[in-house]
């Protein structure tokens, strides 16, 4: 199934948050949002960095259970399976938002991908995600599901007055940079379970 594009005006700073509708058949979403709802996968607390370099759990700034997914170390082959799916998709919405945007000679490779489940009161507050601790060129967001609500991803865009609120829609795709100019927060999620995959590239 061809992703489909969303066209934004390339004049404003929001039309570097780029939207992709349908990247995995039904069928197959389907059988993910039972994996994430299933007991199979072992979330944990989702962890924030410090300002040392470290990381903590700190549920005040990031409420949310999380568990990374690899390809190369799991010792599930489904879990296996879902971080290779996952990751050629993202790689391709990656190709994709770099067409889209005319980024001649611009490479960069996902080196991270986490499945994250906030349930009622889950939020995580303003941030970016690039640092000087962990560098990231482009940050992406993936939702699994759409039937919760609250759990707005909404960006604050530097140097406007903006505040851009994603709508939530399932087999959505969300690609922006990790860089300053995009202050990011999810809101807290007031009933249901909110189910993504966020995923970086540098």
């Amino acid at each position: 199934m061809e992703i489909e594009r969303q066209k934004l005006d390339m004049s404003k700073l929001e039309s570097y948050v780029r939207l992709y509708d349908n990247v995995l058949k039904e069928e197959t979403l389907d059988v993910f949002l039972k994996i994430c709802n299933s007991n199979h996968f072992d979330y944990e607390g989702a962890k924030v960095l410090t300002s040392n370099g470290g990381q903590s759990l700190d549920t005040d700034i990031r409420n949310v259970k999380a568990i990374g997914l690899s390809n190369l170390y799991s010792k599930s082959l489904t879990t296996a399976h879902w971080a290779s799916l996952l990751l050629n998709k993202f790689t391709s919405g990656i190709k994709t938002y770099i067409t889209d945007l005319n980024m001649d000679n611009f490479g960069c490779r996902i080196n991270d991908i986490q499945v994250l489940k906030y349930v009622p009161g889950g939020h995580y507050k303003f941030h970016i995600d690039d640092n000087t601790n962990i560098h990231r060129v482009l940050s992406l967001i993936y939702f699994v599901n759409d039937d919760y609500e609250g759990g707005d991803l909404v960006f604050k865009l530097i140097g406007t007055e903006e505040i851009l609120k994603v709508e939530k829609k399932k087999n959505r795709l969300i690609i922006w940079p990790s860089n300053f100019m995009y202050p990011h927060s999810v809101t807290p999620v007031l009933k249901g379970t909110r189910y993504s995959v966020v995923a970086w590239a540098s």
